[in-house]
């Protein structure tokens, strides 16, 4: 009994000890860390990790604040943490709490396909974070989306994700305005039922602007006399009257810098678009501080994937970190934090998305087949019979349509005669209408 009481204890602890090997060994690294940061108050006193809870992604870990200390002085040394503990790390300082939360993210996301997200209108689904929960942005605080990065790296395969999303869950609540004057990758979303306009040349985008302004300012003066504050607010007291968000798709945003009065339009969008439910979605290829004014760039929610340059990542994001970015990989800058994000796996062919909706057009579909039909490649000439004596090809002659008067057609039904001897039913070919005589060429 004894014995078998010790080799119960025995393999309990060995089990234990066993599992606690790679937590003994984060906290030791951590210690080694911080030693060699060189973080200490006048006590000689530093930040020690004082729980460890595993995790599918990784750990959270908390952590004690020495007095003197703050969460200041670990976010300075970040990028340390990051590089000696080979994961993403997240500091949390709660209030009225004595200790700050760090999450470790040490393994990567897996490919994942993409899937409608149910959530409400107002919320975008972007991807997952590292910690594998889906990662939302809330247009009511984040009304506008500017997707950066270099090309080839997704920026309209997130767009479509964006896109499909909204169609899917919310294709009477939403409106969507389309411009794709320059590559063109979102047209094969013309035929969805959201959409209410597709903009392909300049003029078309003014008009696009000018209609979605109009009804900015349309709205803006309802609220002011309803004392309505914002797009949320009017559809819970005015449910019989709602509003649909609409939703302006931009196309590389620096194409109409040049353009002052199309420039002036999109400007009063992302100024005023917020509180009626009108928001801007836009893709830009380079980041420079000429293609990204200021005034524009503080009105949006960054979105980047890789940036070629330290500079092109610091006019986006603020920080060079989008140069390190992996495939499927981006940052959002928005109003409450920078995150790292995955986006999830589409094909080029938007096959996935056709899945869930429809009407989103793919190569080689009906819809597509129907709509572009393809002059330079005619369709086969239909052969109608062959001679197999002569070998000769024997086609019907083209039929000649003539004009005929309908009185003239009622004076000679008069007679039953005149019908048989003037008029030959069935399709007459060409050398029997050459036999006819001129004058009665002339009557028929």
């Amino acid at each position: 009994m004894i014995i078998e009481l010790a080799l119960s204890i025995a393999t309990v602890y060995s089990y234990n000890y066993l599992n606690t090997i790679s937590e003994r060994k984060l906290k030791q690294n951590f210690n080694s860390i911080m030693k060699g940061i060189g973080i200490q108050n006048k006590e000689e006193q530093t930040f020690t990790i004082y729980k460890i809870k595993p995790t599918s992604y990784g750990y959270i870990t908390y952590i004690n604040i020495p007095k003197g200390l703050s969460t200041e002085h670990l976010n300075s040394k970040l990028n340390i943490l990051e590089d000696n503990l080979n994961g993403i790390i997240d500091l949390d300082k709660y209030k009225f709490k004595s200790n700050i939360k760090m999450r470790i993210v040490d393994k990567d996301i897996a490919k994942f396909p993409y899937e409608p997200v149910k959530c409400p209108s107002n919320m975008l689904p972007i991807g997952k974070d590292f910690t594998g929960k889906n990662y939302l942005i809330d247009l009511n605080k984040d009304p506008h989306l500017l997707i950066g990065g270099t090309t080839g790296t997704g920026k309209s395969f997130l767009l479509a994700c964006i896109l499909t999303n909204l169609i899917y869950n919310y294709p009477k609540d939403i409106e969507i305005y389309l411009s794709q004057i320059v590559k063109g990758d979102i047209g094969c979303f013309a035929s969805c039922t959201p959409i209410k306009f597709v903009a392909y040349d300049i003029q078309e985008v003014m008009i696009s602007l000018n209609r979605v302004c109009k009804i900015l300012d349309d709205r803006s003066k309802l609220f002011m006399d309803n004392g309505i504050r914002n797009i949320t607010q009017w559809n819970n007291h005015f449910k019989s009257r709602r509003m649909k968000r609409i939703v302006y798709v931009l196309e590389e945003l620096s194409f109409f810098i040049d353009e002052p009065i199309i420039w002036e339009l999109i400007l009063k969008i992302a100024k005023a678009g917020r509180s009626v439910g009108i928001h801007l979605i836009s893709t830009i290829q380079r980041s420079t501080v000429t293609n990204l004014p200021s005034d524009l760039k503080s009105q949006m929610t960054r979105i980047t994937f890789r940036q070629k340059s330290a500079i092109d990542s610091i006019n986006i994001i603020n920080t060079t970190d989008a140069c390190k970015l992996k495939e499927r990989e981006c940052i959002v800058d928005g109003n409450s934090d920078i995150t790292l994000v995955k986006v999830p796996f589409i094909d080029e062919d938007f096959t996935l998305l056709h899945k869930y909706v429809p009407e989103i057009k793919i190569p080689n579909s009906p819809t597509t087949e129907s709509n572009n039909s393809d002059t330079s490649n005619p369709s086969p000439i239909e052969i109608i019979n062959i001679n197999n004596e002569t070998n000769q090809m024997l086609t019907l002659e083209e039929h000649t349509i003539i004009d005929i008067d309908s009185k003239d057609i009622k004076k000679e039904t008069k007679s039953k005669s005149n019908i048989k001897s003037k008029f030959k039913t069935g399709v007459m070919s060409m050398e029997e209408f050459k036999r006819c005589s001129q004058k009665e060429t002339k009557k028929f």
